[in-house]
């Protein structure tokens, strides 16, 4: 029983101990913080008597209250989906036939582009060009001291 008492006397006097250093560092950084403080402030009457505004600074997130759009309030603020065009030639057979039209010295990559704007395509033939590529209809070859690319039939 005596060991006991020992035992809990002695665990008391720790937790009296850790008690004791918390307070301490407790006062420690609330004293360091009222040390920041006193520097900001005179930075702050620094800038005041030199004329120089420090901007705000801004409140990430939403504002409190504010919810996020849900339902048909989400739906109109996404964009509209435009409507897929459809074209009497197909990608493959636009960029084929301009690659054939260049013949033996094929065409370029700004030649093939221009011809696809010219068909009133939107964005660019790059996509169609790597696929029929990998597909092997047709043979890439670099411009040499340029840029781009000079496409033939395979």
């Amino acid at each position: 029983m005596a060991a006991e008492q020992k035992l809990f006397h002695g665990e008391n006097q720790m937790s009296k101990t850790r008690v004791n250093e918390l307070q301490s560092l407790v006062a420690k950084l609330h004293a360091d913080r009222e040390g920041h403080l006193a520097a900001i402030a005179q930075i702050d009457a620094a800038f005041d008597a030199l004329g120089i505004k420090m901007p705000k600074r801004k409140k990430r997130g939403r504002k409190p209250g504010k919810k996020k759009a849900v339902g048909k309030i989400a739906k109109k603020k996404t964009a509209k989906k435009t409507k897929r065009k459809k074209f009497k030639t197909s990608a493959n057979e636009l960029v084929l036939a301009t690659v054939k039209k260049g013949g033996a010295k094929g065409s370029t990559g700004a030649q093939i582009s221009k011809a696809w704007k010219t068909a009133g395509r939107p964005g660019d033939a790059y996509n169609t060009l790597g696929v029929l590529f990998k597909e092997k209809k047709i043979k890439r070859e670099k411009i040499k001291g340029a840029k781009g690319s000079v496409y033939r039939l395979a």
